[in-house]
């Protein structure tokens, strides 16, 4: 998936979904991931009014919401354009439509972030996009949450752990990483001048300010 820009899920969440013939079918509700060695985008799960609206038409139970994989997406801007018609789309209720490998992102929010030698450091709240559409994990809360304050950027900051430093995730996401590494580039990482002038923007802005971590793999 190509991308002007990174965006995470809450902003894909926002878009409408416009099918082939650009009729507006619904919202993001929620995505599945793969997770083997790399951090995956599977497939959207649409939901929203809209598209209760059309499965009401056709006389179809809404209890059934469409899944589609990212290569039937023409194009993504201030909404997200399909190459197939609405009708077309698998749903969740289909078999194999999700399978065994794939979890969900709401799942995925609700697991524990442990470093390598399985201290806490927070929890997933999201999962960034960057224009090569590879996906990195926004960590938030707890000592994550500590170590913002300590630098000065409590509010609206996204600290975004690459997939790459994932080891697994199960239960919960495990991180090749220790909490004294993550402290350190963090440390690293505010202090780059884009990030100070990002910090600066948003005295006047309600912009979310993103901090990247370990842009290099750190073994």
């Amino acid at each position: 998936m190509k991308l002007e820009r990174s965006i995470c899920c809450r902003e894909l969440k926002k878009l409408d979904v416009l099918d082939s013939s650009e009729h507006k079918i619904g919202k993001i509700n929620d995505m599945t991931f793969t997770f083997d060695g790399d951090l995956r985008l599977s497939q959207f799960i649409l939901g929203g009014s809209a598209w209760e609206e059309f499965m009401e038409s056709v006389g179809v139970k809404s209890d059934k919401d469409p899944v589609f994989d990212a290569s039937l997406i023409e194009k993504m801007d201030e909404e997200v354009y399909l190459n197939t018609a609405k009708n077309s789309l698998k749903t969740t209720l289909d078999d194999c439509a999700i399978t065994d490998e794939e979890f969900r992102l709401s799942d995925l929010e609700k697991k524990d972030i442990l470093d390598k030698d399985g201290f806490k450091l927070g929890k997933a709240v999201d999962v960034d996009f960057e224009v090569d559409g590879s996906a990195s994990v926004i960590v938030g809360g707890g000592f994550v949450e500590e170590l913002l304050e300590k630098f000065g950027m409590k509010r609206d900051v996204d600290v975004i752990v690459p997939g790459d430093t994932i080891e697994s995730i199960g239960d919960v996401v495990k991180l090749t990483v220790s909490k004294k590494e993550l402290e350190l580039n963090m440390d690293e990482a505010v202090k780059k001048p884009e990030q100070k002038e990002a910090k600066r923007h948003k005295t006047v802005t309600q912009d979310v300010a993103k901090v990247r971590l370990f842009s290099q793999r750190p073994f």
